[in-house]
């Protein structure tokens, strides 16, 4: 499963994410200057989650997570005047997604379920009985933790960005974007795997349901 996500999304993600991203920013930098160039630069990312939103059909808390963490990016950075500000509306926007995943582990609510109730409905299994099955224990559990590794995720990411930010500046931003996504990627393989170990413990629920509990 790890090797077929990776074959399918990695090299597509990285082109639109990073690669182009980085092309726009070197090409129209010195036509634009910082400000429009960076802001251009994320365009193709924007264009790209919408299409795969109305194209997979994401019509989902999943979906419409994704797509409303794009929106929130998005007007930060049109409402950003300098190059430098947007730079830090990632750590803006990561410490609201902290404040947030913490929230959802507190009330007993892991956001972390509501994906796989998600995941689990597009496999045929209807929402109602997957969102019965994972707010018992341990399965509960299991997506507290996974939403607390996603709390650590973006926490981590703050404080690289912000020592990234303060090292190299505006004029850093190629080193600052690449190595912000080599670390997502990192986060990301790690994410995978704590979705594939849950994955296993819920068929052994259903395989062997006397000896899970």
């Amino acid at each position: 499963m790890l090797k077929k996500f990776f074959n399918k999304r990695t090299l597509l993600d990285l082109t639109i994410y990073l690669g182009i991203p980085l092309l726009i920013w070197n090409l129209c930098r010195p036509l634009l200057g910082d400000y429009f160039a960076m802001l251009l630069s994320t365009v193709p990312g924007i264009i790209y989650t919408i299409y795969t939103f109305f194209r997979e059909k994401q019509f989902s808390i999943t979906g419409l997570f994704i797509l409303g963490s794009m929106i929130i990016s998005g007007a930060l950075d049109v409402y950003s005047k300098t190059a430098y500000q947007m730079l830090w509306n990632l750590v803006y926007l990561n410490i609201g997604l902290v404040i947030f995943w913490c929230f959802t582990i507190v009330i007993k609510r892991p956001m972390a379920m509501y994906f796989f109730i998600d995941y689990a409905f597009l496999q045929g299994v209807p929402k109602d009985s997957s969102r019965q099955l994972y707010r018992q224990m341990p399965f509960l559990k299991y997506f507290m933790f996974l939403t607390g590794f996603m709390a650590f995720r973006d926490l981590s990411d703050i404080f690289l960005r912000i020592f990234l930010i303060h090292q190299y500046n505006v004029e850093g931003f190629n080193i600052i974007k690449i190595i912000t996504q080599i670390w997502s990627i990192v986060t990301m393989f790690m994410f995978v795997f704590g979705i594939i170990l849950i994955i296993k413990k819920i068929q052994l629920h259903y395989t062997n349901p006397i000896q899970e509990k």
